[in-house]
């Protein structure tokens, strides 16, 4: 069923681009709350880290969706992510009030970016 799905957004380009740009937007709002105003969801340690990984594997699933037909275009989200999950940190640190740069916000970021990939390319690749 999950796999349909993908396959369905892999054939209908601007339902996926729609999707992604949707996505990015939703990561570009909650990046530039203020730290004050960021709801208190602290399930368990470094709960923040599980939402970076989260946001960055649909980031990574959901480009993928819009490139799909281009063999090179893993690469390519992959760095655009870990370039977007880096200047985030970065626009946080000089633009937004209340909040900080986190390196390891970044790596998760990275790292759900990669593992992304990794879902897509042997769950999702039909």
């Amino acid at each position: 069923m999950l796999k349909k799905g993908f396959q369905f957004l892999e054939t209908h380009r601007k339902i996926s681009f729609t999707l992604a740009i949707l996505w990015t937007l939703i990561i570009l709002i909650g990046v530039s709350m203020p730290g004050k105003e960021l709801p208190k969801l602290n399930l368990f340690d470094h709960f923040d880290k599980v939402v970076h990984f989260t946001f960055f594997f649909a980031f990574f699933i959901l480009w993928k969706m819009v490139f799909a037909h281009q063999e090179k275009s893993s690469r390519m989200i992959i760095a655009v992510a870990i370039a977007f999950g880096f200047a985030i940190e970065f626009y946080q640190l000089n633009v937004v009030a209340g909040r900080s740069f986190d390196v390891w916000d970044g790596i998760f970021d990275s790292l759900g970016a990669v593992f992304g990939f990794l879902f897509y390319r042997y769950y999702l690749k039909v």
